[in-house]
């Protein structure tokens, strides 16, 4: 050995520690190789891990995503059927408001007739008598209580034209409101069982009848009118 350069003893000494090395590896080597697999399995094991919860994550936010969309839509249908239920509730509201106030309007005109009606009524008394007086100065003589009562109430519930014929429902216009005989009156000149009266001191005296599209005017006013187109 010596002539190969070698020292006995260090190659001996050399020769023993690699044998003691060899055995610890030996030794060592399953539990070496165990760790290292362990450590594998366990970095294999996070690395699934890991995958998985991305995965998951992907999951949760496009579930989430998904959601948000479906409340996001949920959310404007509630808002666009909140606008319809406004809208219709308003139209309902305004409906209700223009109902009310055509009533209001109604009953004022109404009320106002009815006034103007209880008026003319309560000066109809002194209309009869001015025409009494007026009729007795111009014949120059004194007239039956009676007599003159009939002449006046014919002058303002009287029509010089036929009435018969208009159907069952008419509506009749006198320039003063008519008591209960003058109704019967006009009731007997048209035949109708539907009457329906209106003052308008406009006609002067006489009846305006309205029967659908049918107009029967036999007032003074309609008298004068055509008394003035012949004299024209």
């Amino acid at each position: 050995m010596e002539k190969l350069g070698l020292n006995a003893g260090f190659f001996v000494v050399q020769l023993f520690n690699f044998g003691l090395i060899f055995v610890a590896l030996a030794a060592a080597w399953p539990r070496i190789l165990k760790a290292l697999d362990s450590r594998a399995a366990r970095i294999a094991k996070s690395l699934e891990d890991a995958r998985v919860a991305e995965q998951a994550r992907a999951n949760a936010e496009r579930d989430a995503q998904k959601m948000l969309e479906e409340r996001r839509s949920e959310g404007a249908r509630l808002v666009e059927e909140a606008r319809g239920r406004a809208e219709e509730q308003g139209k309902v509201v305004l409906e209700e408001a223009r109902r009310d106030a055509e009533n209001i309007r109604v009953k004022a005109r109404h009320d106002a007739e009815e006034e103007r009606n209880a008026t003319l009524g309560e000066v109809r008394s002194q209309v009869v008598q001015l025409a009494m007086a007026a009729a007795q100065n111009l014949i120059g003589q004194s007239l039956d209580a009676d007599k003159s009562q009939q002449l006046i109430s014919q002058f303002f519930s009287t029509s010089a034209a036929d009435l018969k014929n208009l159907g069952d429902t008419v509506e009749v216009t006198t320039a003063l409101p008519l008591t209960d005989p003058e109704k019967a009156n006009v009731a007997a000149q048209t035949g109708a069982k539907n009457i329906t009266y209106k003052v308008d001191p406009a006609v002067l005296g006489g009846v305006l009848v309205r029967a659908g599209d049918k107009v029967i005017d036999g007032t003074v006013r309609a008298g004068l009118a055509e008394m003035s187109g012949r004299l024209r």
